[in-house]
Formats: structure tokens, sequence, C-alpha cells
């Protein structure tokens, strides 16, 4: 008979797990384990005296470090080496019973929560640091002149501000979508055990209390086999990178000697290795790249979850936890790099401004100019205008009072007068930006509103991740005082 494992399970599937286990699950299964042993001394299912040897072999665990383990093919996976490690040093009566009322499966979907949790948090500070970089750039910014595009072409005058403020806002959504899939990932499965929880009288609320979570997977079918929670988490991360990668895509055509108008910090530039004059922005076509593993790896996710039987199985289990928190690590690193590059990055606002009338993009100002002054109604002063840009070439500069009154003679079989100070005042870029001052214009009256209501909103968002953080350094401290008491003084961690 063959002896476990095969050479090839080992070399393909147990080896890469136990690294990945060491690298994601370490921290998280001591940290379940902490609370799981503190609950059974609570609930007089383990002895106080046994529960100080655990403690201080749990303790032990925690100074070798992950890096102590290496697989060994004669034991399945990390647990295994970390419960014999426990069992050497507090005894078999002792060790043996920390187990008591737990499964390995209630315990995997605790790690997984613990490790997604913490993802998210460190998401969120990578969003904050992001906006942070992006609200400061729009100060700076607020009457540098650019023309927008819709289609990709020209299309009305605007203000780098207004343009980077539809990020800025937009990752304000994305910060909601993390405090949403937050809410659903920090819930304690711990209790359920293997399926249908335990004869012993424990105590599942104290355990997530003990861990920082904000309740209990109630239904223990579901505390095991449920993952809607990092489907939700990665749908977070996912929606974000997506977002912002047309950002990328419109400052990779800003950096092109073509447009001209961004310069990305030397430190980010790479040159070739034949062509001396070469100074390629290589880190946008990083993140481009990046933001594609992180859209594969969410993608694999979810098709590991598509007919997965309902329960404990490895396709939403070890299986799950490769694509899943290697789609959060590239992630946060898309936000990094990102805020890294914009914050090191130079615009060149004299061309930005020069251009901002290019393509007639003052073309509807003048529309609504003539309906103001000359009274007509919007879509004849539409037509009106249309003839304009046709018959000047699509020249602003060669737009005269007397070519508009030929273009309506033309349109509507009569002149129309328009004076020369209202024409200039059609055809100016920076006044068309200024009479844009509903709220959310790009008016640096509205924009100076907007950004006051960014910063404010990047405050209380502050405020949210900083308490979460505080509820999850609260349940450290408790599980601390609790270990203390058994007779072990746990190092700082």
């Amino acid at each position: 008979m063959s002896r476990f494992p095969d050479p090839t399970y080992a070399e393909t599937i147990l080896g890469p797990q136990f690294r990945a286990s060491q690298k994601w699950l370490y921290e998280p299964m001591l940290e379940s384990s902490e609370a799981h042993l503190l609950m059974l001394v609570e609930q007089n299912i383990m002895s106080r005296q046994h529960a100080a040897r655990v403690a201080a072999a749990l303790e032990d665990l925690w100074r070798r470090g992950s890096d102590s383990f290496t697989y060994a093919p004669e034991v399945e996976d990390l647990f295994f080496q970390m419960e014999a490690c426990l069992l050497e040093v507090a005894g078999e009566d002792a060790g043996g019973n920390l187990h008591l009322a737990r499964s390995r499966n209630d315990l995997d979907a605790a790690m997984a929560r613990l490790t997604v949790r913490r993802l998210l948090l460190q998401v969120h500070v990578a969003l904050d640091e992001l906006r942070s970089t992006l609200l400061r750039l729009i100060s700076e910014h607020l009457r540098t002149l650019m023309p927008g595009h819709t289609h990709t072409q020209p299309a009305q005058p605007t203000t780098l501000a207004h343009y980077l403020a539809s990020t800025a806002q937009a990752l304000e959504r994305d910060a909601d979508r993390v405090h949403a899939a937050y809410a659903c990932t920090n819930r304690g499965p711990l209790g359920a055990a293997a399926l249908t929880t335990t004869g012993f009288p424990i105590d599942r609320a104290l355990t997530a209390l003990l861990l920082g979570f904000d309740g209990v997977v109630i239904n223990s079918y579901d505390a095991i086999g449920g993952v809607d929670y990092a489907l939700e988490s990665l749908n977070a991360i996912g929606t974000c990178v997506l977002g912002l990668s047309r950002l990328i895509h419109d400052l990779l055509q800003w950096a092109t000697r073509e447009f001209g108008v961004l310069h990305i910090d030397e430190s980010f530039l790479q040159i070739s290795s034949i062509m001396p004059q070469k100074r390629n922005p290589v880190v946008l076509e990083h993140l481009r790249a990046r933001i594609g593993w992180v859209v594969g790896d969410v993608h694999t996710a979810e098709t590991l979850v598509h007919s997965a039987a309902l329960g404990d199985t490895v396709d939403v289990e070890d299986e799950f936890y490769e694509p899943l928190f290697r789609a959060f690590e590239h992630g946060l690193g898309v936000l990094r790099l990102l805020e890294a590059a914009l914050r090191s990055c130079r615009f060149d606002v004299e061309l930005m401004a020069r251009r901002a009338a290019d393509g007639f993009t003052t073309a509807t100002e003048l529309a609504d100019t003539l309906v103001r002054c000359a009274g007509l109604p919007f879509r004849q002063a539409h037509r009106v205008t249309s003839t304009v840009v046709s018959l000047s070439g699509g020249d602003a500069a060669r737009v005269t009072p007397e070519l508009v009154s030929r273009a309506a003679a033309q349109v509507l079989g009569r002149p129309v007068a328009l004076a020369a100070d209202d024409l200039r005042t059609a055809l100016d870029p920076w006044t068309f930006v200024e009479q844009h001052a509903v709220p959310g214009g790009p008016a640096p009256s509205a924009m100076e509103a907007h950004l006051l209501a960014m910063r404010d909103r990047l405050a209380t968002d502050r405020a949210w991740r900083e308490s979460r953080q505080a509820q999850i350094e609260t349940a450290r401290a408790e599980r601390r005082r609790g270990l203390d008491s058994l007779g072990t003084r746990p190092q700082t961690r």
C-alpha cells in the first residue's frame, strides 16, 4: 500500500499550500486559538491549570514565528505541525483538549475572516493615502485649465481639479464598499465546529468578542460553508482598481510625447537598451497590467465558488484562499504604486491651458449666449453654432460677430446680431469654466466647496477605520489580560 502523501500530490498541492498558510494564516491561527482557549476556561470546559500550559505553548509558537516551520510530507499541513509543537510543550493531557468543541472547519473559517478583515483595513489605509494625494493635487489645480473629453474628443473646457475630483469621488464609493464588506466579514464562525456545533456548553459570543468580531455567524452550516463575505470583499477591491484603470488609461496618453502634459518622476522611468533618448513611464504600464492580475484573481475566486458543494470543501477553502489573498495583495500594490506616482508627477499647466479651447470646446457656451443675448430657442442656437463651427473651420479664433450673423442667416433665414464683447466672453475657456458654478461644476467656487466636502468625508472615513482598529486592539488586549491571568505573560504583539 502506498504511503501518504503521493510525491506529486505533495509537490503540487500540500507544499505550496503549507507555504501559503505560513504567509497568511499563522497569526490568525494563534489568535483564534487564544480566544477559543479563554472561552473554554470561562465555560469550565478546561481547567485553568491545563489552560495555563496551553497558553504557554501558544506563546512559544508566537516566539518561534511561522518561518521556523518547514513543510514535511509526513505531516499533512501547518496546523498539524503547530499542534505537534503545542502538544510537546503543553503535554497531551492539556494540549490535547485545545481542540475540544472546535474543528479544522470553523478554525479555517475564522482564520480566513481575520485575514480578509486585516486586508480590508490595509486597503482602507491605501485608499486614504491615494485620496489624500488627489485632494492635494485638486487644491493645487483649481485654476488649471484643460480640455475635457467625451468619446475621446475635446468637448468642453474644464480644470484639472475637476477632472481629478471625479476619481477622488469614486474612491469615496470604494471606501463605502470596503465598509460594507468589512461589516459582512467581521463576524465570528468559531463554535460551528465541523458542521453542527458541539455538545459542549460553549459561548460563541464570547469567542467572537475576544477576536474583535461584531457578532456571530449563527447558522453553523453557513459559518463553515459561506464565502459571500469574501466575494463581497473581492468585489470591493476589483471595482476599485477597475475604476482606476480608466484614470491610468488617460495618464498613459497624457504621458506620451504627443500629449506631453504629464511628466512622470524620473524614479519611475526606464530607458531603452538601444535608444538613448527614451524615457519610458513604465510605472503606468505596470499599473495597467497589475489591474489585470487583480481582475483575473477575482474571476478565479468567483469561478471556484460556482457550483461548489455547500459546506466544507477545498474549493472554497485552501484552493479559494490563494486567489482571494493574492487579489488583495496585488490590489494593494496598485493603490500604493499609483499614489506614489501621482505624488511625484508634474503637469504642464501652461500647455494644458493652451489646449483648453482646441476643438472649439466653447461651442456650448456660444449656443447658450445666443439663447441669452439673441433670444433664440436652444435648438435653433445649437444649429446656428454648428454652422459657425463649420464656417470657421473649427477655429474659434476666426469667429466674428459677422460670421455668427451669416451662420444665422443660413440656418434661420435671418441674421442675428451678437455684440463683440458677448462673443469674446462666450469663446473664452476660462469664462466658460467660471460660469459653470453649480454644485459639481468646474468653477473654482464650486470646486472649493466640493473639496471641503471631500476633506470632511475623508476625516469621517479615517474615524471609521480608527474605531475598527481600536476594537481589534481592545480584543487583543482582553486576550492578553485573560492569558496573563492564567499565569503566563504573553509578549507584546
